[in-house]
């Protein structure tokens, strides 16, 4: 995974943790639309995330490894946001 590929990966890891909270922060107010926008963009970022997964894939890594890299990211989001 090149340098680019691994912040984007983590830029895309926060951004899916920020989704996460709206939904929260929608629910707690009765929000319900927002929390359904909330959840169709979250949804949307993990897609992107699959994606770039197999793009790596076809690009010539190995899909277990590129997978295993976008998880370690996205559990150090989770770390950060402390979920």
């Amino acid at each position: 995974m090149t340098r680019l590929q691994e912040l984007v990966h983590r830029q895309r890891a926060h951004l899916i943790q920020a989704e996460g909270l709206g939904i929260e922060i929608c629910m707690a107010l009765g929000d319900l639309p927002g929390a359904h926008r909330h959840r169709r963009e979250m949804e949307a970022l993990i897609a992107a995330r699959e994606a770039a997964i197999l793009q790596a894939e076809e690009e010539g890594d190995r899909y277990f490894a590129a997978a295993g890299a976008a998880a370690r990211i996205q559990g150090e989001a989770r770390e950060v946001v402390g979920g």
